[in-house]
């Protein structure tokens, strides 16, 4: 009996999370150039938070490590403040720490294995990139191609392609394809001509903006001076000084209301060295993009400092990388266009780090590092390549109903791949 317990004991020690774990998933993932140095601490036994001012804010200790990360992965933003304040650097006995995790929803692991469904009982969150329902829209979104038939130098028509309607056919393709093997799948964009907040963004800007900006100035969310700006602002503007980040923090919010096992975002990318993107390219790459990249001006907001904690200390970030690397390594094969290098791109360079693994990059986006699950978000081929307009445009391809073209097909089943894959295998 003692040699029983003793054994369990060794294999949830090695099991269990430690500093030098997340000295590492600090080193590589976390802390964009160096930029936490001063604001985050390893010593043999604990980690320690500062403020801006040098002063110390919180501490974690070896054995709080795993029940931390359940705190943060399973507290919602107030409650994990308030943890966060009260602990402050005080270390927490073992029945403190064994009480906190028994109050803790943590999901359960386990479910009904069906050999035809592969993956039933699993969780996936979808988010479509954009919101454009029209090309008018997405001209004011500035996620469009429209190139012109004398630039294309081709028989072909103009081409016209807007980035929201692809990533839109895309999630409904995938989700199809991942409900057939059982999976609960939740979408951010149900409907096409709906913004997240079951409205299209005119009809939100006429309607919600003022309400939303007096919310936030009376909760000290905004200063007076930034709200009498922001509610001066003109519809296109308002969108990008405010509407477009407040709704990719609704989908991170809807998300994390789901409790996804696993999250894919879905965008298509153009080549950032052929700007203006008159005229076509002829790059091609793929990608894709996990959390991280923190710079010492987002550990001001507590909200991001809980998000870099939750990264910390748990294993999302890891597993997000796993689920990339499968996801890029798909869309390589099934698309036959090359996996991206950090010099094919300046934001690859100058705004990521570059994992271990070929074409997945650590990067400070909203949806990357607020949504609280395991993620891939993918960036699959670009738009404005010489024979990807082309073929973007050749929707002569039907998959579950909807009317598309063989590129949206394959990328979808590259994520489809990528999550079978990942639970399976």
């Amino acid at each position: 009996m003692r040699l029983l317990i003793c054994l369990v004991c060794s294999i949830t020690i090695l099991g269990a999370q430690t500093v030098q774990d997340c000295k590492k998933r600090f080193d590589s993932y976390l802390n964009f150039k160096g930029s936490l140095n001063n604001l985050v601490r390893f010593d043999k036994e604990s980690i320690t938070i500062y403020n801006s001012k040098g002063q110390k804010e919180f501490t974690a200790y070896q054995k709080e490590i795993p029940m931390l990360a359940e705190v943060f992965e399973n507290y919602d933003t107030k409650t994990a403040t308030k943890f966060y304040k009260n602990k402050s650097s005080k270390k927490l006995s073992k029945q403190q720490r064994d009480s906190i995790r028994i109050y803790l929803d943590v999901p359960k692991g386990n479910r009904e294995k069906i050999e035809a469904l592969p993956l039933n009982g699993i969780k996936v969150a979808i988010d479509a990139g954009h919101l454009a329902s029209s090309f008018t829209e997405a001209m004011n979104e500035q996620k469009f191609l429209y190139f012109l038939r004398d630039s294309l130098k081709s028989t072909l028509d103009t081409v016209k392609i807007y980035e929201a309607d692809l990533t839109y056919k895309t999630s409904l393709i995938l989700k199809e394809m991942l409900e057939g093997k059982g999976a609960n799948v939740f979408l951010t964009r149900p409907t096409q001509s709906l913004s997240t907040f079951g409205c299209s963004y005119s009809y939100w800007f006429a309607n919600y903006k003022k309400k939303v900006l007096d919310s936030l100035l009376q909760i000290n969310k905004l200063e007076a001076s930034e709200y009498r700006k922001l509610n001066n602002l003109p519809e296109y503007n308002f969108f990008w000084d405010f509407f477009r980040d407040y709704e990719l923090s609704n989908r991170a919010r809807l998300i994390n209301n789901f409790k996804p096992d696993v999250t894919t975002i879905i965008h298509y990318n153009v080549d950032e060295k052929n700007v203006p993107w008159k005229k076509t390219s002829h790059n091609d790459f793929t990608m894709a993009f996990i959390g991280g990249s923190f710079t010492a001006d987002r550990l001001d907001n507590i909200e991001s400092k809980l998000n870099f904690l939750r990264l910390l200390f748990g294993e999302q970030i890891d597993k997000s990388e796993k689920l990339s690397h499968i996801t890029v390594h798909q869309f390589s094969e099934n698309l036959k266009i090359p996996i991206a290098c950090t010099d094919d791109a300046d934001y690859l360079k100058n705004n990521c780090i570059c994992s271990k693994n070929h074409g997945v990059f650590s990067r400070q986006l909203i949806l990357c590092n607020k949504i609280n699950s395991p993620l891939v978000y993918g960036e699959n081929l670009y738009q404005d390549n010489i024979d990807e307009c082309k073929w973007l445009m050749n929707n002569t391809t039907t998959a579950y109903g909807i009317k598309t073209n063989d590129r949206v097909v394959k990328v979808a089943k590259s994520y489809y791949n990528s999550i079978l894959i990942y639970f399976t295998k």
